[in-house]
């Protein structure tokens, strides 16, 4: 089996244009140890709790126009980037790897990166509390149709907004966003499954490497006066776009004015240019 055969499919939608996919299960387990006793060499652990699922992929972004496939599915592959989409964590998903299925799958996190003359590459985090237990046998989805690259974001395509905020000058040459879900699993007598998910929490940092620094932070960082970040877009200027809401929205990487930057530096080696970084943290929920 190759990765012609594994591709990449959310809530049955169209593939998503993954260059990477990982599946872990791990069990939670415990050596019985007992006074007085060695180790039963046919019963040495004890399970308490559920199989961890976690599943990774990187994936490459691509706007979507709400264009409808020939088959009548959307390019909104990357839905799972809103928060109205699942319901800011709070709603599963089916993710479909390589024809195996993985229920009750809840987000954990994403993070994009931006740079110039680069695609914007995302990578995103889920965990499976049903997940599959077949045997791997491999899907024939082809992606040959979807590679437009016209549709493809570029870090020299997007549109930067309110730089003033953190950095010197509108010269930055990478910029990263990570956004991270905490939850809760709730078990209930005679389950071995989480029958419910409580998000406790939802945060963004986001990191900023530039050539200058407005000022350096103080003992409760800097507050955003305004909202700071980047506008993704292809090479025509269209968005990444969720079509589901009226009236559309648009998915852009920003922190809204209130946010804190809450770590800064700098550095120069011999010959080169200073490079100074930044991060700002912004609490969602």
């Amino acid at each position: 089996m190759t990765y012609r055969n594994m591709a990449v499919v959310l809530d049955g939608s169209e593939p998503i244009l993954a260059t990477r996919v990982g599946v872990d299960f791990s069990t939670k387990n415990q050596v019985k140890r007992q006074l007085g006793a060695n180790i039963d060499a046919g019963d040495q652990l004890r399970f308490n709790g559920d199989v961890d699922c976690k599943i990774g992929l990187d994936f490459l972004v691509r706007t979507s126009d709400g264009v409808r496939t020939s088959s009548g599915g959307s390019h909104d592959f990357v839905d799972f980037l809103f928060d109205n989409f699942h319901n800011t964590g709070q709603n599963s998903m089916i993710l479909n790897v390589g024809g195996n299925l993985y229920r009750d799958c809840f987000i954990d996190s994403f993070s994009l990166t931006v740079r110039p003359f680069e695609p914007v590459i995302g990578s995103a985090t889920f965990s499976s509390y049903n997940p599959s237990s077949s045997v791997l046998t491999g899907a024939n989805t082809l992606l040959d149709s979807d590679l437009n690259t016209n549709d493809v974001v570029y870090g020299h395509n997007c549109l930067l907004s309110g730089a003033g905020n953190v950095v010197a000058s509108d010269i930055i040459n990478e910029l990263s966003y990570n956004k991270t879900y905490s939850r809760t699993p709730i078990y209930t007598l005679g389950s071995q499954q989480a029958t419910s998910q409580i998000v406790d929490g939802v945060e963004v940092d986001m990191n900023v490497q530039s050539t200058g620094l407005n000022q350096l932070i103080g003992f409760s960082g800097n507050k955003l006066s305004s909202d700071f970040g980047v506008g993704l877009r292809d090479v025509g200027g269209s968005g990444v776009t969720y079509t589901a809401v009226v009236p559309p929205s648009n998915f852009d990487l920003i922190v809204n004015s209130g946010a804190h930057v809450v770590a800064e530096g700098y550095s120069v080696d011999g010959g080169g240019t200073l490079v100074t970084k930044a991060t700002i943290k912004e609490v969602i929920l």
